[in-house]
């Protein structure tokens, strides 16, 4: 007579146990093999770094165009040339670092453009890349010097032409630090609000290796786009647009109303489609 195994038996025919035994045997490994090789295959967090309760005194040149940042000047290379970062500044939460600038700006009837100061904030980066977020509750202005910089220390430009290329629009605060993921549809709607608030919006492009080009976004006159780029956030698109880089970014210069185009996901991961080199 053939055993067979009802649900509310204490105990499994023996031959049944067998079977069941055997086969998981033989689908065990198979079941370890896929779970590694989908872990292996999902995209990795960034790397980036948000220094979170630690504010730290940057003393630089500060520069409204093309966005809020501030040159840190780190003596000269071994060329004698000038050797400086350019860190970006973004505000409090989804906002950007405009409105805290220009309220120093007023409460102390003086302006920051091209000056030497001390601001205090927190650092974030990721990738060679350095943005420090200002809140307007700290005491931002550290120092202020009001003497007129001189002309070595402007920024550095270098007309790049016309470029055609596809990336990512992204959120900076997020995308070099803050949250992880900071890019793709998981953090669309997050990025669209930091956007929308001032976060200045950077053009991410990767090639085939996944190394990574940035570029900052204005509008065509250099002013603010970022109205414009909300319906193309974290979606494939090619930009068209005159790059100039300065110092250690480069920023295009966008028509708000033509210069950028949503593309299928096909067409975005086809190779050879990203630009291979990277710039700092």
């Amino acid at each position: 007579m053939q055993e067979f195994y009802i649900g509310w038996m204490d105990k499994a025919p023996r031959t049944f146990a067998q079977f069941v035994k055997k086969y998981l045997l033989l689908i065990l490994p198979v079941i370890i093999v896929i779970a590694v090789l989908l872990g292996a295959l999902q995209k990795k967090f960034s790397k980036g770094n948000f220094e979170f309760g630690q504010p730290t005194t940057v003393t630089g040149i500060y520069f409204n165009h093309p966005v809020p940042l501030i040159k840190v000047i780190n003596g000269k290379d071994i060329f004698g040339n000038i050797s400086y970062i350019t860190i970006p500044l973004v505000g409090y939460g989804k906002h950007g670092a405009d409105g805290i600038i220009s309220d120093i700006e007023k409460e102390k009837n003086i302006s920051l453009d091209q000056k030497e100061v001390s601001l205090k904030g927190t650092l974030l980066y990721n990738d060679g890349k350095t943005i420090m977020q200002v809140d307007k509750n700290d005491t931002v202005l550290v120092h202020y010097s009001g003497k007129q910089i001189a002309s070595e220390l402007l920024p550095q430009k270098k007309d790049l032409g016309t470029l055609s290329i596809k990336g990512e629009i992204v959120d900076s605060k997020c995308y070099f630090g803050v949250m992880k993921p900071g890019e793709g549809k998981p953090h669309r709607d997050c990025a669209i609000r930091c956007i929308l608030g001032g976060i200045p919006p950077v053009l991410v492009v990767k090639n085939e290796k996944g190394e990574a080009n940035y570029y900052l976004l204005v509008d065509a006159d250099g002013a603010k786009i970022n109205q414009s780029v909300q319906p193309f956030v974290a979606t494939p698109v090619t930009v068209n647009a005159n790059a100039i880089q300065y110092d250690d970014w480069i920023v295009l210069y966008v028509n708000k109303n033509a210069g950028i185009r949503e593309i299928s996901r096909s067409a975005f991961y086809q190779p050879g489609n990203a630009v291979a080199c990277v710039m700092r």
